[in-house]
């Protein structure tokens, strides 16, 4: 279990560093970079997932709804437990840390996203607002009756 708790840290810390440099391909607008980001994340979420079923499986003896890693470590020696316990706890923390990071990306792609929208709506003008409808009077200016030479 120590074992399969410590590729879980290092994957997911890889996942980590991932979304940190993808914050910075964003800022930059490298889609290149972040094509490629997104790639390597993907190998690494297929490891995390086959490291999650193995992990699941030193679990299985437990009823389903007692399936943790804390559960687990009080059937083992102290020691053992002492250090499953502190790779739980700096998980947790990462994937904390990773999640946050994923949000500001989130963040950073609708901002660049909102800004590419409003400056095709500058370049590209509306329709409606060119062609002439005689419907809509309303935004006419009213005329006036009385014309005056000044």
């Amino acid at each position: 279990m120590i074992d399969v708790m410590q590729k879980l840290l290092t994957f997911h810390r890889g996942l980590l560093q991932l979304a940190e440099q993808k914050t910075e391909a964003i800022k930059k607008g490298d889609v290149g970079t972040l094509q490629q980001m997104m790639m390597k994340e993907q190998k690494y979420v297929m490891a995390i997932r086959q490291l999650e079923s193995e992990r699941m499986s030193l679990l299985s003896h437990l009823p389903e709804e007692e399936r943790t890693v804390s559960r687990y470590a009080e059937q083992v020696e102290e020691k053992e437990r002492m250090k499953l316990l502190q790779l739980a706890n700096e998980l947790s923390d990462t994937i904390v840390r990773l999640k946050e990071q994923n949000e500001l990306n989130m963040q950073l792609l609708q901002q660049s996203l909102q800004f590419i929208h409003f400056t095709l709506d500058l370049m590209i003008p509306n329709e409606q607002d060119v062609t002439y409808d005689p419907k809509r009077t309303d935004e006419l200016p009213p005329r006036s009756s009385f014309e005056a030479k000044t």
